[in-house]
């Protein structure tokens, strides 16, 4: 093993060497199907704190308790090909994943798998003490390989991405836009949902109808992989749960009756931009999960 290099496992579907730009990157060494198995590994140490809450103290402590062998794993992380070392605390910020609530995990080979905003490969979310990769897509031979480092990123703009990022990502998911997008921006088509979305307030057959759409331009563009259906799935399927009216049930129940998503997206459009008695309720609902999502928990799919 080189001075700056972690070892591949033997079966492993891909090799790590330098991504321009990126520093260090995983790339398959052989066709991977969709959803194959990528990567299983164990964290190297697991800290029981949020990362908001974790100091160097914690990070020093955690790795004098390594084994020689694993300690020289975790300073190999500190080089980056591109970049000058940094040190433990900074590396561990940039390089953790969350391993359960209240918790992260510092993983030796997941940690050099780069960034993207359409990925070909995913982490599942449910806390596990140890992280698996999942091909989204396939991934041909000398591919590099990429997951969405947070999900949420989804609904963001470029602005907000790479606050949350940390860095500045290029891929095409964010080529529409380089400025932080309003209620008035010129590529909103309607401001006006734009502003009810900013105040939770998009009525309850509208937030369907709009799921609906993600999932027609998601397959449209060749990005709708079965985690993107489990997700979006749930903001069409919900809707219909909650609503009060009777009118709006049955067409609701008769889009989600068609076979395809584009033919459950044309009769929906019936009942866009109709009230419904549970939209006050459901706003609250929203604006108490944005309240939790910024103290650091997950919004529910279906907002």
């Amino acid at each position: 093993m080189s001075a700056n290099r972690r070892s591949n496992p033997d079966d492993a579907p891909f090799e790590l060497k330098p991504s321009p730009g990126k520093g260090w990157g995983a790339f398959a060494t052989k066709r991977i199907e969709r959803g194959s198995l990528i990567l299983k590994e164990k964290a190297l140490f697991v800290i029981q704190k949020s990362s908001v809450d974790i100091t160097g103290l914690d990070v020093f402590r955690a790795v004098m308790e390594l084994s020689p062998t694993e300690l020289v794993q975790s300073l190999l992380i500190q080089n980056n090909e591109s970049e000058e070392p940094k040190g433990l605390l900074e590396t561990l910020s940039e390089n953790y994943f969350t391993s359960a609530l209240k918790s992260i995990g510092f993983y030796t080979l997941g940690s050099r798998f780069n960034h993207s905003c359409i990925p070909n490969a995913r982490v599942p979310s449910d806390p596990r003490p140890f992280i698996e990769l999942l091909a989204t897509k396939k991934i041909e031979a000398g591919e590099e390989i990429y997951f969405c480092y947070f999900p949420d990123l989804k609904a963001q703009t470029r602005h907000e991405r790479h606050e949350s990022l940390g860095f500045v990502c290029s891929c095409k998911a964010l080529d529409l836009d380089g400025q932080r997008q309003s209620s008035q921006s010129t590529l909103i088509v309607d401001p006006k949902l734009k502003a009810a979305a900013e105040t939770g307030n998009i009525p309850l057959m509208s937030r369907m109808v709009l799921h609906l759409l993600m999932v027609v331009f998601l397959e449209e563009e060749g990005l709708l992989d079965d985690w993107a259906v489990k997700v979006v799935e749930q903001g069409a399927v919900t809707p219909v749960f909650w609503c009060q009216s009777e009118y709006n049930y049955e067409i609701a129940d008769l889009a989600l009756a068609q076979d395809t998503w584009l033919e459950k997206l044309q009769v929906a459009f019936q009942i866009y931009g109709r009230t419904d008695p549970a939209d006050q309720m459901i706003a609250r609902m929203i604006q108490q999960a944005s309240q939790k999502y910024a103290a650091g928990q997950a919004m529910p799919p279906w907002t």
